[in-house]
């Protein structure tokens, strides 16, 4: 049988370079399949791989043309036609944040007559009415908030049509899944994950109790660690903790590095905290492995707020088996995961912060580090994901 797949991404850009994308292109070749892939060049670190054949279309610059008229949605989808002989291929695989290159990939499916199978890995829905970067237009924030929500809609009305001629649509969250089954009652839940021949425990000795977040802030609104805060202020003051082996680490982007510098003088935790920007993706295993606690930031899902969000650091984390402490809970589908793999606290007040901290705290007092026995953390595991979506490709062509 014949399993030729044209793969359709956004820009494949550091550190992480699509390790869902990439991931399933390997483990589809080591089952016989051959993958294209055809993304944007990321014009400041051009992505380069050998793990299959691999074309970049120049960086499109043309922002009003796009946003009109889809017009990077249609560039690539000529740039496709000019590289490959989009006829020889057997199915196409969509993969996209918000929505490029969805229209690309619907003309070359529907020209073709080619199954498609969309995976959309954030949608527009997931974030409420919370502001979001994506809505800083202009430098006035009202016409952002009003500009925005005019371009989403229209965004979303296109989007909605193209997934109801998709084959099939996967997405990364139970709350992401009923939502676009709306649109297309044959929606799968494919969870973000991690690397299983990477994120693997290992028990550091560390002469400092590391509490410790890696990833971006966006703001505190949407990922807040007022509760951690709190708590900790609460233990220093009840000489619970001692102050002088309390580490609090941050590598983050810029805007979080000041929120994050502003909540610690808020706090009067200054001291405490270790704030730095991003690291090279080679040294944040060490980083994890010394971790006592691993932080996962997030804040509760209201109906005008925030939803299904389950970002790649929680399923890394779970991977390396560090207890994970998660400020505050969205009472969701993160809460839920870490409940049902025992991967650590989804906290709701300060009371069960503390609790779990001293509890952590108490243990690496005494082994020098901390453990966490997961269940069930296979289900998270990129080598999993990448199964699954081999299943319902070869269900498109059989």
């Amino acid at each position: 049988m014949s399993k030729r797949i044209l793969i359709l991404c956004e820009a494949i850009a550091p550190p992480a370079f699509s390790p869902r994308i990439l991931t399933l292109i390997q483990w589809l070749r080591s089952n016989g399949w051959d993958c294209v892939l055809i993304t944007e060049e990321y014009a400041e670190q051009p992505f380069q791989t050998d793990i299959c054949t691999a074309y970049q279309m120049p960086t499109y610059n043309y922002i009003l043309r796009d946003k009109l008229c889809w017009g990077k949605d249609k560039a690539l989808y000529l740039f496709a036609k000019q590289k490959v002989d989009v006829s020889s291929f057997d199915i196409i695989f969509c993969s996209s944040y918000y929505y490029f290159p969805l229209y690309a990939a619907h003309l070359l499916a529907k020209e073709f007559n080619i199954p498609l199978v969309i995976d959309l890995r954030d949608i527009a829905e997931q974030w409420g009415d919370t502001p979001y970067f994506t809505r800083q237009i202009t430098p006035f924030h009202k016409l952002n908030y009003w500009i925005g929500k005019l371009y989403e809609r229209r965004q979303l009305y296109m989007r909605n049509r193209i997934l109801q001629t998709a084959n099939i649509v996967t997405s990364i969250s139970p709350w992401h899944q009923q939502l676009l089954a709306h649109y297309n009652q044959n929606t799968h839940l494919i969870y973000n994950g991690y690397d299983a021949d990477i994120f693997v425990p290992q028990n550091t000795i560390s002469k400092y109790f590391y509490i410790t977040y890696l990833g971006k802030l966006y703001s505190t609104q949407l990922r807040d660690p007022r509760l951690l805060f709190d708590a900790l202020k609460q233990l220093i003051a009840a000489h619970q903790i001692d102050a002088s082996v309390i580490r609090v680490l941050f590598h983050t982007d810029s805007k979080g590095i000041k929120e994050i510098q502003e909540l610690g003088e808020q706090y009067k935790l200054t001291e405490l905290l270790d704030i730095n920007g991003y690291i090279p993706r080679q040294e944040i295993l060490p980083i994890m492995h010394k971790s006592s606690i691993l932080l996962v930031l997030t804040t509760k899902s209201t109906s005008n707020g925030t939803h299904g969000i389950m970002g790649t650091k929680f399923f890394e984390n779970i991977g390396v088996e560090k207890p994970i402490l998660c400020v505050r809970s969205d009472e969701e589908c993160l809460a839920d995961a870490i409940h049902k793999t025992n991967a650590g606290l989804a906290a709701t007040n300060v009371e069960e912060v503390k609790r779990f901290i001293l509890d952590k705290y108490h243990e690496w007092q005494q082994n020098g580090y901390t453990h966490q026995e997961v269940i069930n953390k296979e289900q998270f595991t990129r080598q999993h994901e990448a199964q699954q979506f081999e299943k319902l490709f070869l269900q498109c062509i059989q």
